[in-house]
């Protein structure tokens, strides 16, 4: 029973350590292009100011 326990317990530790990583790195992400700054900064391969000029049209 205690290395059920203690293996439930790592389990749940590993999962909020994930969580906690992908929240973190959702937080700490530069800005995608598509957030309607005029600043067209590329993110992710995206070319802002090519967006733009597609949206304006």
């Amino acid at each position: 029973m205690t290395g059920q326990k203690m293996m439930g317990r790592a389990i749940f530790s590993s999962f909020l350590l994930a969580g906690l990583v992908i929240l973190a790195g959702a937080f700490l992400a530069p800005p995608a292009a598509l957030t309607g700054d005029s600043g067209c900064n590329s993110a992710y391969g995206v070319d802002g100011c090519a967006t733009e000029r597609t949206a304006a049209r």
